[in-house]
């Protein structure tokens, strides 16, 4: 696979390919060549399902609960500045054309 392209891969697909390495049934070579993967990817995936098993794979991301509302009133506040800007930049954009 050239550097720099990167492929996402689905659940089920990572899961495979972990089922494929710990059945010890094929060499890992082939296996790398059936999935058309590379064998660091292949080998952190089977990292990533021994430390948290089939949860590895999940894509959502969970923060705390208190990390999601200071989230939510950061974002309240940049709005709120936001406007405030957009209205000086209004206001001083009138008074230069008045002038």
């Amino acid at each position: 696979m050239p550097k720099g392209k990167r492929n996402h891969y689905t659940k089920e697909f990572k899961l495979s390919v972990v089922y494929s390495m710990l059945s010890n049934t094929q060499k890992p070579k082939e296996i790398f060549a059936m999935y058309d993967i590379d064998r660091q990817t292949a080998y952190r995936w089977v990292s990533e399902f021994k430390e948290n098993g089939e949860k590895a794979f999940d894509s959502k991301t969970v923060l705390p609960g208190n990390e999601v509302e200071r989230i939510k009133k950061q974002n309240a506040d940049l709005q709120m500045e936001n406007e405030i800007l957009k209205k000086a930049i209004a206001y001083f954009a009138k008074t230069n054309n008045n002038e």
